[in-house]
């Protein structure tokens, strides 16, 4: 019985060094998970962004078709007007329609024209498109004027500047336009340029 008594007296709980080693192999954990962790997140906004781009152009595609009427899409960074000569779409974009007989395709946006939707800015990454500003779609969904096959790439960028950087852990999103209008996406390799070419 008096061994008992001893028994139930000891403490119980953790050590100093028990502790000590339990923090340390959670800080190892940590720092192995937690870069892995950024680079999802990073992943998730690139795809995201490209995402939105397809979308929207699958839906200018579609209200051309549905309403007989050219539908136009181009850089905005207020959601209102279309940025003059702007490129770069991660600033926003909108989606607009006009009459087919009212003006040619690629008609920068004014206010005698529709306002289908406005998308707003896609942090932490670049959008580029090459070298064209408005993109139209004509009522049989194909892009107007008739043009080669149209290229955007989305990659991810840690600053405000510059195209943003393709890597193996976070590539970059390359989007294709065909003159028919129908798009496709696929990956940049890693350390190959986020510029259209």
């Amino acid at each position: 019985m008096n061994a008992m008594a001893c028994m139930s007296n000891r403490q119980r709980g953790f050590s100093l060094i028990e502790l000590m080693v339990t923090i340390l192999v959670a800080a190892i954990l940590l720092a192995i998970a937690v870069p892995s962790f950024r680079d999802v997140i990073h992943r998730n906004q690139v795809s995201s962004a490209s995402n939105e781009l397809l979308a929207s152009m699958a839906y200018a595609r579609t209200e051309a078709v549905t309403r007989g009427q050219l539908v136009s899409m181009c850089p905005s960074s207020d959601g209102a007007n279309c940025t003059p000569s702007g490129q770069t779409y991660d600033p926003g974009w909108i989606v607009y329609t006009y009459p087919a007989g009212a003006a040619s395709a690629n008609k920068v946006y004014d206010t005698t024209d529709i306002l289908l939707r406005a998308t707003g800015t896609q942090s932490g990454v670049s959008i580029q498109s090459l070298g064209t500003t408005v993109i139209t779609f004509g009522q049989q969904g194909q892009l107007d004027p008739a043009a080669t096959t149209l290229e955007f790439t989305t990659c991810y960028r840690d600053s405000s500047s510059g195209t943003g950087t393709s890597t193996s852990t976070v590539p970059g999103v390359e989007l294709q336009v065909s003159p028919l209008g129908s798009g496709q996406t696929s990956s940049i390799a890693a350390g190959a340029s986020c510029t259209p070419s």
